[in-house]
């Protein structure tokens, strides 16, 4: 009986010992796991974007006078006024500045000659984008001193000679000066002589 009770013991702990895991040495320790970092700002990197070209910074042009000599007739503003010429009433969305035959006429400010006519009425004409939305029409020149189309003008550069005005002949030599902001008629004097910001 004892043998008997013996014999069991001893398959019970063998069959015990094969359940249990192996366990790992005591020398060996465990491996710490890496941390992960995220959202850490990365400094000493030039930052190459471009500025915000929503505030663009405000841009000032001086309008030079195309003519320094007195204003024979004044822009009308849309109200109508008489031509002595034509002897009718009409609006006169322009500036009329004397002057005598042959008397330099200078462009306002930088810009490209973007037509030029010679008209039966209005005499030898150019059309000066000076940039910003804003042209110049210049009314009764020499047609052989005006630049070409397409050339480009300095601010108080040269850009012809007085000549006649066949439709404003009456009121004698001057120059016949308008002036466009964005497409649209403007009074020459609010802008001439003047910085303005664009």
């Amino acid at each position: 009986l004892c043998a008997a009770l013996l014999l069991s013991l001893w398959i019970t702990n063998r069959n015990n010992n094969r359940l249990v895991p192996e366990t790992t040495s005591s020398t060996e320790t465990p491996q710490p796991t890496e941390e992960i970092k995220v959202n850490i700002p990365i400094t000493n990197v030039p930052d190459n974007r471009e500025e915000d070209a929503t505030n663009p910074q405000d841009i000032k042009v001086y309008f030079e006078f195309p003519l320094k000599n007195k204003i024979v007739k004044a822009y009308s503003n849309g109200e109508i006024v008489k031509n002595t010429t034509t002897d009718d009433w009409r609006t006169h969305n322009a500036l009329d500045i004397e002057g005598k035959s042959g008397e330099s006429v200078v462009s306002i400010y930088d810009g490209v000659v973007i037509e030029v006519t010679h008209d039966a009425l209005w005499g030898t004409t150019i059309i000066i984008d000076h940039g910003n939305g804003y042209t110049a029409k210049y009314c009764g020149l020499k047609k052989d001193s005006v630049p070409e189309l397409n050339q480009k003008v300095k601010s108080n550069e040269k850009i012809g000679v007085l000549d006649e005005i066949p439709m404003e002949s009456a009121d004698g030599i001057h120059l016949h000066f308008e002036m466009y902001k964005a497409g649209k008629n403007v009074s020459p004097i609010k802008y001439l002589g003047k910085e303005i910001t664009v």
